[in-house]
């Protein structure tokens, strides 16, 4: 049978290491942050809006066009 055995320093080594890594990294700016998260706000309300458009257009193509569904018409008041 086969046993584990943990390699050395565990997990302080494991958090010295990973603390050294983190600070080799280069952080972006909180300009570049902003204007980063502005333009993936953007590009999905650009993406939503493409796919809300063809979604109402393939819905009319469809029940017009292929099944011949009539618009619905409101319910008369109740007297």
């Amino acid at each position: 049978m086969a046993t584990a055995t943990r390699p050395a320093g565990g997990i302080v080594r494991f958090a010295q290491e990973s603390w050294s890594e983190l600070r080799k990294v280069t952080w972006p700016t909180r300009e570049q942050v902003i204007r980063l998260t502005l333009l993936v706000v953007v590009i999905s309300v650009v993406i939503s809006a493409y796919i809300f458009a063809f979604d109402n257009l393939f819905h009319v193509i469809i029940d017009k066009g292929v099944l011949n569904i009539p618009d619905a018409t409101p319910a008369p008041p109740i007297q």
